[in-house]
């Protein structure tokens, strides 16, 4: 049961839909039946340290959300279709990555 908690947290990391401390007991609830303790998650995540990495969210700084408008990401992908306009690159050889390189 622990190994398929664990599977699925890692899954919905994966799909950027991770778990927090509020959200994990009732997936832990429907795997053994039992809704986990208050301190179940703590013990938990110091148990399998080495297959979960629990870490804190931060909120979108308020100066990147004004640039998140109509404006900027039409002329992003206005730029965006030029540049692979301009190189011949085709639409399948293009791929969602983040910051660190990773396949989304």
């Amino acid at each position: 049961q622990e190994e398929a908690v664990v599977d699925w947290v890692n899954h919905l990391g994966l799909l950027a839909q991770p778990l927090d401390c509020r959200t994990i007991g009732p997936f832990v609830k429907d795997i053994s039946g039992v809704f986990p303790g208050k301190n179940w998650v703590s013990r938990f995540l110091e148990l399998h340290k080495k297959k979960i990495q629990y870490c804190r969210t931060a909120a979108l700084d308020p100066k990147h959300a004004q640039c998140f408008n109509y404006a900027t990401v039409h002329d992003y992908f206005n730029k965006l279709k030029a540049l692979l306009d301009e190189h011949g690159i085709p639409l399948e050889n293009i791929y969602n990555m983040d910051e660190k390189g990773c396949q989304m």
